[in-house]
């Protein structure tokens, strides 16, 4: 019995054993890795930093006055006195906008009659003296000049802080010769200024008291009217071709303060283009500074 059942084993261990090599083997087979491409990174590249300059402002446009003749310093007198005699501001053009009536009175007009000169030459208007009076010589040789016939009574207040003398014949004010008030003008004294406001004196080119502003233009070119408030409110006319050594002052008509027609503002400096066409020239003054004067005298 024991027999049987080792043999049933045996055998049953053999069939065992014949199944197991029957069995078909599993082949592992390593799967192959993918092959991986490894792709270098693209580099950046930054370009260098780019300095930046500054802005450059923008040059502003300026306007180049035209160059004109310019007029003599204002005379100082060696006597302290308040204020100038006649400074003469530099004639600058300055633009007016067009006005159909009244610009005819800034252009270079047919003169209404023509301009003569004097033919006394003891009345005429030069840039060193008015007649036989010269900027630089002493009032005694002025008198010496002019010899009898002529009187010279003094005129106070001829101008704000100015006294004058008159210079006289035959009872009519030939011109004058302005000194400061609270003075005395002396024959050693000598003259560094002359006014005058006859209309029998005029400048080799014709003009005189009494000449229209636009016959002067004719002569001298266009024509700028000023004011200066600091000056007692003074007017006067500057030529593009201004005389050296003349200031000219005009005469308002009729009940007007001034001959010019100035805009309406507080700058205490004015000046126009524009004026009264039946307008005329009122004064012509002959002016030195001290140097001039010094010279005149030597």
């Amino acid at each position: 019995m024991k027999r049987q059942i080792y043999l049933s084993l045996c055998l049953l261990v053999m069939v065992m054993v014949t199944a197991c090599k029957n069995q078909p083997t599993a082949t592992v087979v390593p799967t192959p890795s993918p092959s991986v491409t490894t792709i270098p990174s693209p580099v950046t590249i930054e370009p260098p930093p780019q300095q930046v300059s500054p802005p450059v402002p923008s040059p502003v446009p300026v306007k180049v006055p035209t160059i004109k003749p310019t007029t003599p310093a204002p005379f100082t007198p060696k006597i302290s006195v308040p204020k100038a005699l006649y400074p003469l501001p530099t004639p600058v053009p300055i633009p007016v906008i067009p006005d159909p009536v009244k610009t005819k009175a800034n252009s270079k007009t047919e003169p209404i009659s023509k301009l003569k000169p004097p033919t006394d030459p003891a009345q005429q208007i030069t840039p060193v003296g008015i007649g036989a009076a010269r900027i630089g010589m002493s009032f005694k040789e002025l008198k010496e000049q002019l010899g009898a016939g002529f009187e010279f009574p003094v005129k106070t207040s001829l101008l704000v802080d100015f006294d004058a003398i008159a210079v006289t014949k035959a009872g009519a004010v030939q011109y004058y010769i302005p000194y400061a008030t609270g003075t005395q003008f002396t024959d050693t004294d000598r003259i560094q200024h002359l006014i005058t406001d006859n209309p029998n004196y005029r400048t080799q080119q014709g003009v005189g008291p009494g000449t229209p502003i636009g016959q002067a233009v004719s002569v001298y070119g266009g024509a700028t009217l000023s004011v200066s408030k600091e000056n007692e409110s003074r007017e006067f006319i500057n030529f593009t071709q201004h005389p050296n050594g003349l200031a000219f002052r005009p005469k308002p008509v009729g009940t007007r303060s001034f001959a010019g027609e100035y805009p309406e503002s507080n700058d205490e400096y004015l000046k126009t283009q524009k004026y009264d066409r039946r307008a005329a020239i009122g004064q012509i003054t002959v002016s030195c500074s001290n140097e001039q004067c010094e010279q005149e005298a030597q």
